[in-house]
């Protein structure tokens, strides 16, 4: 037979794939010879292809390796893998390896008439048939275990970078390797050398975990459905491939089970193969030999603790707590006792076991009666917290005091959920500083003011909390509780704190921990004898600091007392720069002088400052002092206190109050009206202004508001034209009224655009809100966030509502509104359209729509403006959810059938829409059957997609149109093949 070598005429690469296809005729003699010439020639042919000199293209960047240079010389496979970013990776190569021996696994493709196999594209002679890639195949398969053992055969890599076929070919050939002929084969652990033991166990621990990470769900992927050449077979191939090597899987995980459990029986210390442990097949003979004894020795420990983890996740994922959490404490005691140093294996989730372990603690504990476990304080805290238990969770620290079972900063975590210079707060704090104290560290500063603004009780729960914490605490830390304590007895002795320091001196922990001639020199020899200089400045320090925190009247007007008399000459409002109550220090200054004022002066800016703080209660208290205070001697400080009260009432009113408590508020607002409107000398600030408008819209007082003259107040302007419209309403004959509210509401959107010269010569486009607006856009929606009126609101977002709807001039994503008599229909209606923003309209659309529905949760029509709204912006999911929102309200939880006025085909269709976009089309096949007339063709359409995201099955309970489950039948019966259906 002529070899095909002397074939005429070949050109280089038909000759290089020529020599390359007559590698095995039989010559074994010159195999070597070819190889060699083989890997020439294809260097030869490369050298070619990037000739920088050819074509004049310069080549910049080395051609990447492939998998046939390491066939042609498997000793740069480890330099490779070793470089910091080989290219291609180690995982890229491993799949190129496993790829290229399955496809030489193929049968072999036979012409009739032409005797020559055809192999991916090459040509055999059916001499060489036989032994056609068994030596190639053998080196792929070597070479990508050597690959594996270099990533340190990490299963979790495996699993995550490449396909499950390629995982179960590359795990089998190494049971191969090491003797074993199959995973389910009968062996003893104890007849197994190292490396078969190795690889028994490593493919069983992956079988768990393959079969662990299916069972969680995933995002079905998305295949290109254009049919490009290889690609999408391919693609389908791999994925039919997967899911029934999953299904294998599957049904041998109990066998995979039962031969981990034993191996933990009899583990022991194996030596791991490494990349030097594989040897290389010989052109010359087919025997390969392995060196195991260069493998790397695992403990025994490190072992049974992967072993383990593997089958806690494995019973975890079945539901089987108590066995789980019995091997997840058997790792958790093993990573914590055993020191890991160069560990090739470290599969183990630290993370994942702690969280796995405090999860089944508890599931663990119920269901075994006769466990003795006891939660540890954080847990037993954790849990009295959510049960509001506050007494157990100040127990608890308390009894933690002396202890470091609890960190530093979950301390202040729980101190910091409790509202500030509460009770509760102060208890815990004073925990947490008994804690601080006993572990020698420094003291917040707060907690002495805080002591001294709870008085008697304060010192009752520290003397008590301190008790408890000495009988744990050594000698040292005794110390340290008695310099604390000394501390705090001067400091209420110097502050004036007598009943709290009496108290604290005479209860069981001062005798404990001091002694009479502790207390002597603490207090004094005569209690009588007058202070010296140094006393006197901390009782004024002391004071002073005081009069800071305090809000209570009385105690203030204590401390001013002494410190007039320690501190005459200072003056008081210096202690404290955020001391500032605006246009009453005028007044303030005109009319007083001496204690009072300063008396008034305190009690006003410390109700400013609680005003701010939302603490209206104490605010208004402070407020009543300082009237009180100011007499008879100021009728106009007088009544601006009295405006100051009332914006206080107003801001505290829920509409809630009685008739005669309403009608009393109401004089008071409309007196207060009055003294703005007529400019009296005592007029009461813009913020009292807005709230009495408010107040009147809410009230429904339409005649008193309508009967209000014109006024350079925005608020009593926008809340007159709004009196007018809604006093008629439901009538037709307001919309001529409505258009005062069409103008003012169109302003706030409107935008002037001017334009001017610099210096330089340019010109610049200046944009300037409309000078007709009665209040500036900020303002405005501060204004209606105080209306609670549900006619005043609904007209509001009526005509905001349209307006955005002609801004945005899409028929089929307007927006629903009431009312909608009321407003012009076109576009002119506008001012000016171009100058507005329809961005702005919406934004102030939704903020107007977010306080109503807090107002008012349950209001149908605003539900059903927001769901418009969401869904013209194209957030389908957020429209969806207030659409079956407004169905929930009408039907008390779909128990009634919805009002087909709520539920109109306009709304089925769009939610109809919003299911489709969200590629739920199963809830759109349904949902299709509620329109007057069934939508079969959308309903059809959408039962033939292929992907849905929803829950597919449980949805054909809720069909009932028989058309729709003939079409449905007729899907399943298509789908099955007839021998699953007979």
């Amino acid at each position: 037979m002529t070899p095909s070598l002397f074939k005429p005429s070949p050109s280089p690469s038909k000759f290089h794939i020529l020599i390359h296809n007559n590698i095995g005729d039989g010559c074994e003699v010159f195999s070597g010879l070819f190889l060699r010439l083989k890997y020439i020639l294809s260097r030869f042919i490369e050298m070619e292809q990037f000739n920088p000199f050819k074509n004049n293209v310069i080549a910049t960047a080395p051609v990447p390796k492939s998998w046939f240079d390491f066939l042609l010389n498997p000793n740069s496979l480890e330099e490779h893998l070793k470089q910091p970013e080989a290219e291609p990776s180690p995982v890229q190569l491993l799949l190129q390896f496993i790829n290229k021996a399955i496809s030489l696994d193929k049968p072999i493709q036979v012409n009739q008439k032409h005797p020559d196999a055809v192999i991916d594209g090459e040509t055999l002679n059916v001499e060489s048939q036989d032994q056609y890639g068994g030596k190639k195949t053998k080196a792929l398969k070597l070479l990508a275990l050597k690959t594996a053992a270099f990533l340190k055969w990490n299963l979790k890599l495996f699993l995550n970078e490449l396909p499950l076929f390629i995982c179960d070919h590359l795990l089998s050939n190494l049971l191969t390797e090491t003797g074993l002929q199959s995973s389910r084969e009968a062996v003893s652990w104890a007849d197994l050398d190292d490396a078969a033991a190795f690889a028994l166990s490593l493919y069983h621990r992956w079988v768990l975990q393959a079969v662990v990470k299916d069972s969680f769900p995933q995002r079905p992927l998305r295949i290109n459905t254009a049919q490009m050449p290889g690609l999408f077979e391919t693609a389908n191939s791999n994925m039919a491939n997967n899911e029934a090597l999953m299904s294998a899987l599957q049904s041998q995980v109990k066998l995979s089970e039962s031969i981990l459990q034993k191996e933990l029986d009899t583990i022991r210390a194996l030596r791991v193969p490494t990349l030097a442990s594989f040897g290389s097949i010989n052109e010359l003979d087919d025997r390969v030999v392995h060196h195991w004894e260069n493998g790397v020795i695992v403990r025994n420990q490190e072992l049974t603790a992967e072993v383990s983890y593997d089958l806690g996740c494995y019973f975890f994922c079945k539901q089987d707590y108590k066995q789980a959490f019995t091997l997840f404490k058997e790792v958790t005691k093993i990573v914590s006792n055993v020191v890991v140093e160069g560990n090739e294996m470290d599969s183990i989730n630290k993370k994942a076991l702690e969280g796995y372990v405090i999860a089944l603690k508890t599931i663990a504990i119920e269901n075994d009666e006769s466990s003795e476990y006891k939660a540890d304080i954080r847990e037993q805290i954790e849990n009295a917290r959510k049960t509001n238990n506050h007494e157990e969770v100040v127990k608890l620290l308390s009894e933690s005091c002396g202890t470091t079972e609890l960190p530093a900063s979950y301390r202040n975590k729980i101190e910091q959920l409790y509202p500030r210079r509460s009770m509760m707060q102060f208890r815990v704090f004073t925990c947490n500083t008994v804690q601080r104290v006993i572990c020698g560290k420094l003291v917040n500063s707060a907690y002495s003011s805080q002591l001294m603004l709870h008085g008697k009780e304060g010192a009752v729960c520290l003397a008590t909390i301190m008790l408890e914490a000495l009988v744990k605490c050594r000698h040292d830390q005794k110390v340290h509780l008695a310099d604390f304590l000394k501390y705090t007895l001067g400091l209420l002795h110097a502050s004036l704190q007598d009943a709290a320091f009496q108290l604290l001196k005479n209860s069981d922990i001062s005798k404990r921990l001091l002694t009479e001639d502790d207390l002597k020199r603490l207090v004094g020899k005569n209690d009588e004898e007058p202070l010296p200089f140094a006393a006197t400045t901390t009782q004024a320090g002391n004071l002073e600091r005081m009069l800071l925190v305090s809000v209570d009247p009385a105690v203030i007007r204590d401390c001013i007392l002494k410190l007039v008399q320690v501190r005459p000459v200072r003056s008081l409002a210096s202690l404290n720069c955020k001391w500032e109550i605006g246009a009453l220090q005028q007044c303030l200054d005109a009319m007083f002088s001496g204690v009072r004022k300063d008396f008034i002066l305190i009690f006003l800016a410390k109700s400013r400052l609680a005003y701010l703080g939302k603490n209206y209660v104490k605010a208004k208290k402070l407020l009543a002092a300082a009237e009180l205070e100011a007499g008879n001697v100021s009728f106009m400080l007088v009544q601006l206190i009295k405006w100051e009260l009332l914006l206080i009432d107003l801001i505290l009113f829920d509409g809630m109050k009685s008739s005669n408590q309403m009608r009393e508020l109401s004089k008071k607002v409309k007196t207060c009206m009055t003294a703005y409107l007529q400019g009296q000398e005592a007029m009461p600030r813009v913020e009292i202004i807005e709230y009495c408008a408010a107040f009147l819209l809410n009230s429904k007082d339409w005649d008193y508001l309508r009967s209000l003259p014109n006024s350079k107040s925005g608020h009593i302007k926008i809340a007159s034209i709004m009196a007018n419209v809604c006093k008629d309403l439901p009538n037709t004959n307001s919309r001529n009224l409505a258009r005062d509210v069409w103008s003012a509401v169109a302003a706030l959107f409107t935008v002037n655009f001017q334009q001017k010269r610099t210096s330089g010569g340019m010109v610049t486009t200046m944009h300037r809100e409309s000078t007709q607006v009665y209040l500036p856009r900020p303002k405005f929606l501060d204004f209606i966030c105080k209306i609670r009126e549900e006619v005043v609101l609904s007209v509001l977002i009526s005509c905001i509502a349209k307006m955005y709807n002609i801004l945005k001039d899409h028929s089929l994503k307007e927006v629903f509104l009431d009312y909608i008599y009321l407003w012009p229909s076109a576009a002119p209606a506008l001012v000016n359209p171009t100058s507005m923003d329809i961005h702005i309209v919406e934004g102030v659309l939704t903020t107007v729509l977010a306080h109503s529905m807090l107002v008012h949760p349950s209001h149908t029509s605003w539900l059903r403006t927001q769901a418009d709204l969401f869904y013209s912006n194209g957030q389908y999911a957020s429209a969806l959810n207030f659409y079956l929102e407004i169905g929930i309200v009408c039907s008390n939880f779909f128990l009634e059938p919805v009002p087909k006025s709520i539920y109109t085909d306009q709304v089925y269709r769009r939610m109809i829409k919003c299911v489709s976009y969200l590629k739920c089309h199963t809830q759109e096949a349904v949902l299709c059957q509620f329109l007057e007339e069934v939508d079969y063709q959308t309903a059809f359409k959408a039962l033939q997609e292929k992907n849905s995201y929803d829950a597919v099955e449980t949805y054909y309970d809720f069909i009932w149109d028989t058309a729709i489950l003939e079409f449905l039948t007729s899907i399943f019966y298509k789908s099955v093949p007839s021998i699953e259906w007979s």
